[in-house]
């Protein structure tokens, strides 16, 4: 046997209507099809098993409805929408035929919904069918319609559903919708979503919405509620319009998506935001200012102190270099921070920053061996921008300042493939555990007794990461890399970065540097 869906679940009233005939005479059963087969709104439908028919329409005389009782009686029960029977009798027997269902089969009279006369009055069969038939039309947009909201409460379960008619008033909300809000089904079916109106939006608002739904379209926007506490919450909103079979508009079917909490995230986000501004601005200009300072007299007092003393000032230039870095990380940091996720990537001449950086470093570090023996090619370019500097500067800072040995060494090494080159910076410090490996790039991590921030490698990790490249640690294993063959236990990491590359680009002066 069909289904319910099978029978009922259509996506349109179709335009021509299938009547299923179910007449012992002959005769009658001819002037019937003939009636039917002339006229093209209708389809003639013959078949002996009526579990099976799919029809719109059935007319059949008292000899088959004694005959198909039993599967009349049961395809009728298990429509969702109206079936019309219609039941053709002997215009002398009309009254007497009605009377007699009526009060001694009342389940046969429940399931008949007309009597037609014979012999057949044309007028009187097209006036029957017309009539049920738009019956049949109308529940099955009423069906449809049930359906889509069925289907609309299932889809969106964690969501608020508002149905209001054509005017605007309430007729159904679902349970989301009354967390949501905490009002009631009761309270608000009656009403108008005004009810809900927090004052943020103003009448033009509402206006270009109701004017976009009452047009046929969907309107989609973020509105701003009021709880029944008072409280405001904040939702996404989606309302559409449901059409009848005739195109007119019947109802308005709203989903509300709660994004208060996103909302207020994205706010708290936007305040640290403004503080990471101040204190960007704070560490660049007043700590940054005043530290050059303490560095340049300290420098000035270096020919000045005892040999005793020299190590007490040797610290003090170590700690406020360090905090001039620390305020270069959080201009770096800051840079990333408030970027759009997205950075315009252009070709860096690789071997030009990295000589630059490294000469910074032997500044910095005048105590510390760093080389580079062969550096890239000098039409090597790399995709990234004027931030990639900070890549090596926090790379060699790392490896000097966790390194405890006499005289640190690095040393930068570059493997250079058809797309891609590798920038290795190995020094002869203790190096690195597995255990701290995995997690050195997280944010705020801090490797060996740093006294810093934890920030440089996840600044090293975020920069990279978006020139869509790579960056990961080894441990040191060639002892020749710092020209000491007898070295026999070697330590130290080996920090790789790979990058992606352009074609190779000749400089304009013929590729002198």
């Amino acid at each position: 046997m069909p289904t319910n869906e099978q029978h009922t679940n259509r996506e349109a009233v179709d335009e021509s209507k299938r009547v299923l005939t179910l007449v012992t005479d002959p005769g009658n059963q001819r002037v019937l099809e003939e009636w039917l087969t002339a006229h093209d709104q209708y389809t003639l439908v013959e078949t002996p098993d009526i579990s099976e028919a799919t029809f719109d329409c059935c007319l059949l005389d008292g000899k088959q409805l004694d005959k198909h009782r039993s599967k009349l009686l049961n395809r009728k029960e298990s429509e969702q929408i109206i079936l019309p029977y219609l039941l053709l009798v002997p215009e002398s027997r009309h009254r007497e035929i009605r009377n007699r269902l009526r009060d001694e089969h009342p389940e046969l009279w429940d399931a008949i919904d007309g009597l037609i006369d014979m012999p057949l009055a044309e007028s009187q069969l097209s006036e029957q069918l017309e009539t049920f038939l738009r019956l049949r039309d109308q529940s099955i947009v009423a069906y449809n319609q049930r359906a889509q909201l069925r289907q609309i409460r299932n889809q969106h379960a964690g969501h608020g559903v508002l149905v209001t008619d054509t005017d605007g008033t309430i007729e159904y909300v679902n349970e989301g919708f009354e967390s949501q809000s905490g009002y009631t089904s009761e309270e608000v079916v009656g009403n108008t979503p005004r009810i809900l109106k927090s004052g943020e939006h103003d009448e033009a608002f509402y206006e270009e919405l109701w004017n976009t739904i009452t047009a046929g379209d969907v309107w989609d926007g973020t509105v701003i509620n009021s709880r029944k506490d008072g409280d405001r919450y904040v939702i996404e909103q989606t309302i559409a319009p449901v059409e009848g079979p005739d195109g007119e508009i019947t109802q308005f079917i709203a989903v509300n998506h709660e994004i208060t909490e996103l909302r207020e995230l994205e706010e708290s986000l936007r305040q640290q935001r403004e503080q990471l501004d101040v204190l960007n601005r704070v560490l660049r200009h007043d700590i940054r200012n005043d530290m050059n300072v303490v560095v340049a007299w300290g420098e000035m007092l270096e020919d000045e102190v005892t040999p005793t003393g020299q190590e007490k000032l040797d610290r003090i230039l170590r700690a406020g270099r360090h905090v001039v870095e620390l305020t270069n990380v959080a201009r770096d940091l800051s840079e990333i921070i408030h970027g759009d996720g997205t950075p315009d990537l252009k070709p860096i001449p690789l071997r030009q920053l990295l000589s630059e950086e490294l000469e910074k470093r032997r500044e910095t570090f005048a105590n510390a061996e760093i080389t580079m023996a062969d550096p890239p090619d000098q039409r090597t370019h790399v995709l990234a921008n004027e931030l990639l500097s900070s890549v090596f500067r926090n790379l060699v800072n790392n490896a000097v300042q966790h390194n405890h040995t006499a005289q640190p060494k690095v040393m930068i090494s570059v493997e250079e493939a058809d797309e891609s080159v590798r920038i290795r910076v190995a020094d002869n410090g203790p190096g690195i555990s597995d255990d701290v490996k995995e997690s050195l790039f997280q944010e705020g991590n801090k490797g060996l007794e740093s006294g810093g921030t934890g920030m440089g490698l996840f600044l090293v990790d975020s920069l990279v990461e978006s020139y869509g490249g790579n960056v990961w640690i080894e441990d040191r294993v060639e002892s020749e890399l710092f020209d000491n063959p007898d070295e026999a236990d070697p330590t130290g990491a080996v920090f790789i970065v790979e990058l992606r590359t352009t074609a190779k680009q000749d400089k304009p002066d013929g590729g002198r540097e």
